[in-house]
């Protein structure tokens, strides 16, 4: 005998799945779920039925507690309930302390270890019901399984699998962080429950960046696909899911998140694109680039940083320079990563700086360098309080002149900055060579009266060069920062870390002033004051 699936009967008379599925239950018709089949004469039951008119329709009387009770089987319970849900009578079952009454059947019919999935199924459609009652279900989701569960991938449909992982969420056992990863993967189609499990456990980790680690952890327990194509298809999925998640997260984003998502890139797109889609390709990469778009939101301070945009490079290096530059042509949402960089290094310029790795993460948006020039020329257009020549540097896509002065402040790279530098080192042996002239100088006059005129000498003359290098600072606006001794928090672009950047630093004392200069109205820092970390 011919069977029809509902979706394809629903389809036919061009109504709702769910409409028809629930129509064939008030017929009598044994179903379940809209994945379920019937039969060609099960079919005619029920256009017969269709056709009938309201008033005249036989239907099964509803369910009642006393029939749930007298339920042999986790199974037939659910039926119950199911067709309590399409006649619209489940409110009634589960008012005041029937909610309860109703759990308390569910785990009496857990009688096995195979029961405890499919009891989980029952429990969550349950909570989706409760109207605000969730807690009476889910204080007591511990108790529902005794040892880990099989995939959810393995049930009947989409809506079973969301109920199963809405319950197992709230589950406290050790076993449940790497099942939600796991399962968040291996769900084929069903993304409501992907996108449950994926939440709880952004929400467990606290912060995007373990997330993502946590997730990438995983990628092993994905096993082989019979192409790369079919590998790509099912993390288009993941991605557009957490994507989705993130944009409505509030939280922390966590450390070096412009690594982690580079990483996860190369774990999402392995070792081998030769017979992928290129539709798919170009969906993933736009999902990274979604992420990170929405993580610059989150933390705009991020975008300064060219580690941000790490997947961009990740990404070009991949899939080819041939394939990237389609990929610009094409992609949704690399013009949210442009105005970022774009904006980032009008920032900087502001701070009187440059940045070639920002430079670089612009090379990677655009197909040449040219196009880069333009676009910052564009960006930078109303902005009439720049350097010009850091301007011109940033205009140039970072290749100014030659015969244009180097603008990158750093110790040493021009007048003021060498100016600044010896004020700081007369400033800090101040001290010591006023002890020399009032101790040491005595000291010698009685045993080493040449040697104490010498240093006599030496001390006078420093003090001539002292003041030399004041005025020249006055003259030239030079001021240090006064910031010798100072807890702050660390900030790369204006600090100097002795022994280099070091990442995971918050605080850092001030162990040597900086020099700032007053520049078109603005306050811009010369030499950086050195700092080490406040441990």
């Amino acid at each position: 005998m011919a069977r029809q699936s509902i979706k394809a009967v629903a389809s036919s008379l061009r109504m709702p799945a769910t409409v028809v599925l629930e129509q064939l239950m008030r017929a009598g018709i044994g179903v379940n779920s809209v994945d379920d089949e019937i039969t060609d004469e099960q079919r005619q039951v029920f256009l017969d039925y269709l056709s009938t008119p309201r008033t005249q329709r036989v239907e099964s009387p509803p369910v009642t507690m006393a029939q749930l009770r007298a339920s042999a089987t986790l199974r037939e319970l659910s039926e119950l309930m199911t067709r309590a849900m399409a006649e619209r009578s489940h409110q009634v079952l589960i008012k005041d302390e029937g909610l309860s009454e109703v759990v308390s059947l569910v785990f009496e019919r857990i009688r096995a270890p195979e029961d405890e999935l499919p009891g989980a199924v029952e429990l969550g459609r349950l909570a989706a019901v409760a109207r605000n009652r969730e807690a009476v279900i889910f204080d007591r989701a511990d108790d529902v399984f005794s040892v880990e569960p099989p995939s959810i991938d393995g049930l009947i449909d989409g809506d079973a699998k969301a109920y199963a992982a809405h319950l197992v969420t709230h589950v406290g056992a050790s076993w449940v962080a790497p099942y939600a990863y796991r399962e968040s993967l291996a769900i084929e189609s069903a993304d409501g429950a992907r996108s449950t499990l994926l939440s709880a456990c952004l929400e467990r980790e606290q912060s995007v960046a373990d997330w993502v680690v946590a997730l990438r952890e995983q990628v092993a327990s994905l096993g082989s696909f019979p192409t790369p194509d079919a590998r790509l298809r099912r993390w288009r999925r993941v991605l557009d899911v957490m994507g989705t998640i993130m944009e409505h997260w509030r939280g922390d984003v966590g450390a070096n998140i412009g690594g982690e998502l580079a990483d996860l890139l190369s774990e999402v797109l392995g070792k081998s694109l030769e017979v992928v889609d290129d539709d798919v390709l170009f969906d993933v990469l736009d999902q990274m680039l979604r992420m990170l778009a929405r993580l610059i939101e989150i933390r705009f301070s991020m975008a300064l940083y060219a580690s941000t945009y790490a997947v961009l490079e990740r990404g070009k290096r991949h899939v080819g320079a041939g394939v990237w530059g389609q990929f610009l042509n094409r992609s949704r949402q690399m013009s949210r990563i442009r105005v970022a960089l774009l904006e980032s290094a009008l920032v900087l310029s502001r701070q009187n700086r440059t940045d070639r790795e920002i430079i670089g993460a612009l090379l990677a948006c655009y197909s040449s360098r040219p196009q880069v020039a333009a676009a910052i020329k564009r960006h930078f257009v109303d902005a009439r309080d720049l350097d010009p020549d850091v301007r011109a540097w940033w205009s140039s896509a970072g290749e100014a002149t030659e015969s244009r002065r180097e603008v990158e402040h750093r110790v040493g790279n021009n007048e003021d900055a060498q100016i600044g530098a010896l004020l700081i080192e007369v400033e800090s042996n101040q001290e010591a060579m006023e002890k020399i002239g009032r101790a040491v100088v005595q000291f010698l006059e009685i045993s080493e009266p040449v040697l104490a005129s010498t240093t006599r000498a030496a001390v006078s003359g420093y003090q001539n060069i002292a003041q030399i290098a004041r005025r020249l600072a006055r003259m030239r606006k030079l001021t240090r920062t006064d910031l010798k001794g100072e807890r702050l928090e660390y900030n790369p672009l204006e600090h100097e870390m002795l022994g280099g950047h070091k990442s995971g630093v918050r605080r850092v004392r001030v162990v040597r002033d900086g020099i700032k200069k007053e520049f078109s109205g603005k306050v811009k820092t010369l030499v950086k004051p050195w700092v080490e970390a406040d441990e």
